[in-house]
């Protein structure tokens, strides 16, 4: 997936697929590094899917792939 820093500690995730919205990720680089590393970018992407959401889906500093079960 094309992950584009926009800003000082601002990532996008473009419109792809089924996406209505871009996702947008606030991490620095090092963060951002261990965020590609599980699924959190497949998570935000899938969010931006959701019907009726509206701008981005947006993940901050914290973002991981949550539990799995």
């Amino acid at each position: 997936m094309d992950i584009k820093k926009i800003a000082e500690n601002t990532w996008q995730i473009p419109k792809s697929g089924n996406m209505n919205v871009p996702g947008i990720v606030y991490a620095s680089d090092q963060l951002m590094e261990l965020i590609k590393k599980d699924k959190s970018i497949q998570q935000i992407s899938n969010v931006a899917c959701l019907k009726g959401i509206q701008r981005a889906s947006y993940a901050m500093p914290d973002a991981h792939q949550g539990y799995l079960v």
